[in-house]
């Protein structure tokens, strides 16, 4: 079941990020926004959250090389 307005932020989500599954799970009365990644290489593994502007930031934090890697 989806939040509501959530839909096209996460369709959105998912085109930006397309090394990670997202996706939306609600237990217990509680939504939390969860992304894994499907490409081996892809950074973070898995995130999740109850906040949709929190997962953005923790995707696009993984674009970002780790010291002394170089980007490629």
């Amino acid at each position: 079941m989806s939040g509501g307005g959530t839909d096209g932020e996460l369709a959105m989500l998912r085109a930006e990020f397309p090394g990670h599954l997202i996706g939306e799970e609600s237990i217990l009365g509680r939504v939390r926004y969860v992304a894994c990644r499907w490409r081996e290489g892809t950074h973070p593994h898995t995130v999740v959250t109850p906040d949709l502007g929190e997962l953005r930031a923790a995707l696009e934090a993984g674009r970002t090389p780790a010291a002394g890697q170089v980007a490629g």
